[in-house]
């Protein structure tokens, strides 16, 4: 009996004895977070079946960008440095221990974590991966919203590793939740070359699981990996996790009903929350998530250039009435990227839905309805733009229609786009847009807006800066509170720096949504958290398999 199989048998023995003190229960129903439906024997075996949206990006933790690529890179296919508990500390995990000092951070590396080829993973695959990262050719989202403080890595022996910091800082282990790739097979890939290397459809992890198939548009399957360290869980439950691409949402609850699909969560809509948590056999899940949604807006083109347009363009949408008709309950407004449940969070007044003063900012930057045609003009050119959203997400068609007839009532002419996901991230990477409606995730759980919102990565083509903002009054604001040690310093001058976000509005932003998930009734041992839907799936299981 490995490790992973003797915790969860544990586990449903004393589940097995606090039901039989207090009583069971049947039918749909809903969880904030949490585990659910773990009560029985573990067992070894079966297929976990996963249905999600749109196919998954590449299997590379310095080129991705797409959640549910990194939550499978995070929680199956690699071994990060650390990993978080249930109460979002930093645990050790390919690190088994470190010194931390205010200068930096020492990580003894575990010996017996291998490639699924193989070769051990050591301190030199770590070091070349923060090398990609740091290395602007790869436009990496891990250099700029990880390893954005680091300095430097040295190798100190092949199991020993030192990262030294810009600067003393706040929560300096959260920038080490990210796995190394393996040197012996990349390491002679160019890192301009990295995107479109074949290991990113093909690769070779490290961690609980390991990458098996891959048909585009169709699925992605793993199998477990029998030599996992004990001491990190051992060899998973599961034989397999197979991710389904179903692009038709409703296609998936039905799924999930009659039994094809374990789990259905990444772009779940709130109507189809609602037929879960009705339906018997099944289980909801939602809880607070670090994901918002937003309108961007493309600062580097003119229209845009003047903010002004962009304030006049958020109190032009009423984002309460989106809440409310569209997310069923299922999120908060937002008024920036600190989510409510950081330490760091003050609130914040937003912008108004005020439709008369939005006309009235347009008018001060210029536009003026000159033609009594409904829309305002100058230079006889319309305010005319294009929203650019995700054709595979049904919600983003919701949203942007309402948007659209919201915006015509100040005299904005909005046209929508639906694009295919992956087409779509293209252009909106290159800033070949006028307007998108995206959602982003949090990369850790530390404040740093740096990939978003930081002249740096204005400059730097391809970066997650995709609207072009830069304000250097900004970047200084943001830079002294990411290296301040002292609280109460840090959240007032996180306050400072989101009032002017507020001010600029490079973005809209519209909420904070739960995140949400439905569960079958064969899947077990299920946690859900802000960590990621699949946090603990080395440890599920299936009954009947």
């Amino acid at each position: 009996m490995n490790a992973r199989y003797a915790r969860t048998a544990l586990a449903a023995l004393l589940v097995a004895a606090l039901t039989a003190c207090g009583g069971g229960g049947g039918g749909g129903g809903a969880d904030q977070g949490g585990k659910g439906k773990d009560a029985g024997t573990p067992q070894q075996g079966g297929t976990g079946v996963l249905d999600v949206l749109t196919d998954f990006q590449a299997f590379n933790p310095v080129t991705n960008t797409a959640l549910t690529t990194d939550d499978v890179i995070k929680h199956m296919l690699f071994t990060p440095l650390i990993q978080y508990d249930e109460k979002l500390n930093p645990k050790p995990w390919l690190a088994e221990r470190w010194d931390l000092t205010d200068t930096a951070v020492v990580f003894h590396l575990r010996r017996d974590v291998k490639w699924h080829d193989g070769k051990p993973v050591t301190a030199e695959d770590v070091k070349f991966t923060f090398d990609l990262a740091k290395d602007s050719a790869t436009a990496s989202l891990l250099g700029s919203a990880y390893v954005n403080m680091i300095r430097s890595a040295t190798v100190v022996d092949p199991y020993t590793i030192r990262f030294g910091f810009v600067a003393p800082h706040a929560q300096a282990l959260d920038a080490f939740w990210w796995p190394p790739l393996p040197k012996h097979l990349l390491g002679s890939t160019p890192a301009g070359q990295l995107s479109t290397a074949p290991f990113n459809r093909n690769p070779v992890g490290s961690g609980p699981f390991k990458f098996a198939e891959w048909k585009p548009s169709q699925s992605v399957t793993f199998e477990a990996n029998p030599a996992f360290p004990e001491a990190l869980g051992g060899r998973p439950n599961l034989d397999r996790v197979v991710f389904r691409i179903v692009p038709e949402a409703t296609t998936m609850v039905t799924e999930l009903v009659n039994g094809t699909a374990d789990m259905i969560g990444y772009t779940l809509l709130p109507d189809q929350a609602k037929q879960i948590s009705g339906q018997r056999g099944l289980e909801l899940r939602h809880y607070p998530s670090r994901e918002f949604t937003f309108l961007a807006w493309n600062n580097t083109r003119p229209l845009f250039s003047d903010t002004r347009v962009r304030r006049a363009l958020t109190m032009g949408i009423d984002r309460q009435q989106l809440i409310n008709g569209l997310l069923q309950g299922f999120g908060q407004p937002a008024t920036g990227i600190i989510p409510a449940w950081s330490p760091m969070y003050t609130p914040l007044q937003p912008l108004p839905f005020d439709p008369a003063g939005a006309r009235a900012l347009l008018q001060q930057a210029g536009w003026t309805d000159t033609n009594r045609d409904g829309f305002v003009d100058k230079g006889g050119q319309p305010l005319r733009f294009v929203l650019t959203i995700n054709s595979a997400n049904r919600s983003h068609g919701d949203i942007a229609q309402v948007v659209q007839r919201q915006l015509k009532a100040i005299g904005v002419d909005l046209q929508i786009r639906p694009q295919e996901f992956q087409s779509m991230l293209q252009q909106y990477k290159a800033r070949e847009y006028d307007a998108v409606l995206a959602n982003w995730s949090l990369d850790t759980f530390k404040v740093d807006p740096s990939p978003l919102f930081s002249c740096a990565q204005a400059r730097v083509k391809g970066s997650a800066n995709r609207t072009g903002y830069c304000n250097e009054q900004g970047d200084r604001l943001a830079e002294e509170a990411m290296r301040s040690t002292d609280p109460a310093r840090a959240k007032q001058l996180w306050a400072q720096w989101s009032q002017l976000l507020q001010q600029d509005q490079p973005v809209t932003f519209l909420w904070w949504s739960e995140d949400l998930a439905g569960l079958g009734p064969r899947v077990r041992n299920v946690q859900t958290d802000a960590r990621s839907k699949i946090v603990n799936i080395a440890d599920w299981w299936v009954r009947g398999r």
